[in-house]
């Protein structure tokens, strides 16, 4: 079986299944004839844009990030050089990655903790005017 045939059968597992871990969505894989190690199953997970969220119950589950309806974004303030966004509990990793991948010009990175992330941006840029490139961008469900 290839890659593809795999990576249908692990959208299709957490589409219709509630998969909290990846050894449980290995197992789930290999029942169904795919053999995959973890490296590989971790490739596939990040090509998949697939991330942990959190349920409303406080646990998590695998779901595809592509699927959202924008950015899990709260609130975005300004603090000098830095932009502290809030998200959804167990949002800021997948956001800051999204954030990190648009590669918007004086945006240096990200830092993300649980539902809060930092974004820094460079000296001579106007952090105000990439927050509302951000804050638009999520409300258009642009990224």
């Amino acid at each position: 079986m290839d890659k593809r045939e795999r990576q249908r059968a692990i959208l299709r597992l957490i589409q219709t299944e509630l998969i909290n871990s990846q050894e449980r969505l290995r197992r789930k894989l290999e029942a169904e004839g795919f053999t995959v190690t973890q490296a590989t199953l971790s490739r596939d997970l990040r090509e998949l844009h697939i991330i942990k969220a959190a349920t409303g119950d406080g646990t998590y589950k695998y779901t595809v990030m592509d699927q959202w309806m924008g950015l899990p974004i709260r609130t975005c303030e300004v603090s000098g050089n830095l932009l502290v966004v809030r998200t959804d509990a167990g949002m800021a990793p997948p956001v800051a990655y999204k954030i990190d991948e648009l590669g918007i010009p004086g945006v240096l990175g990200t830092v993300a903790g649980e539902d809060t992330l930092l974004v820094v941006v460079a000296e001579g840029y106007d952090a105000r005017g990439i927050r509302k490139e951000l804050w638009n961008r999520a409300r258009e469900k642009e990224i």
